[in-house]
């Protein structure tokens, strides 16, 4: 069964699938798009932080180092620093979820993109893991799931609306704090 995971190169966001073969050597296979080619990859570890990663039978050499919240990936001369999301949804929903002094939870998006569909509304209870909005970036879609199960205070986009990353598109107030407030 195939996992997707929301990995960063160099702050670039991209939703990478992944499936794990059953030949008991290590391959797996992904696709960076959804309607893409799938490609069998190996990594091979030559010494400490040389690989050789095989793509479709085909090398390619590079140096791996991990490094403060993700790994630096150096292939020939260029550098990449990249982050993996595992479990990419919950991941996702909490590192751009954010409780302010008034105690609502904001939702932010996190890339620029494109809002395809807003499955909420102002007041609505809403349980933690539901989907709230998706949004197209790069065309993929990206499900904005609630952190916390509350009462939606505030909703600011309407679909077909270009959203920035960082921008504010929902507020709940957690159910704990309802009966404070």
């Amino acid at each position: 069964m195939a996992e997707k995971h929301l990995i960063h190169v160099d702050e670039w966001p991209f939703e990478v699938e992944f499936e794990r073969l059953g030949n008991g050597e290590g391959a797996t296979r992904l696709r960076l798009d959804p309607e893409g080619a799938w490609r069998t990859v190996e990594l091979h570890r030559v010494r400490a932080g040389l690989h050789v990663l095989m793509i479709d039978n085909r090398p390619l050499e590079l140096y791996l180092e991990r490094r403060r919240g993700g790994v630096d990936v150096t292939i020939g001369r260029r550098t990449y620093h990249v982050q993996i999301g595992r479990g990419r949804r919950a991941t996702r929903a909490r590192s751009h979820a954010a409780a302010d002094r008034d105690g609502l939870v904001r939702i932010a998006a996190p890339m620029t993109g494109s809002v395809l569909e807003v499955r909420t509304e102002h007041g609505a209870e809403v349980a933690q893991g539901d989907v709230l909005v998706v949004l197209e970036s790069m065309k993929m879609n990206n499900e904005l799931r609630s952190p916390v199960a509350g009462t939606v205070e505030r909703l600011q986009l309407t679909v077909d609306a270009e959203v920035e990353e960082g921008a504010e598109l929902v507020a709940i107030r957690p159910a704990e704090r309802q009966t404070e407030a």
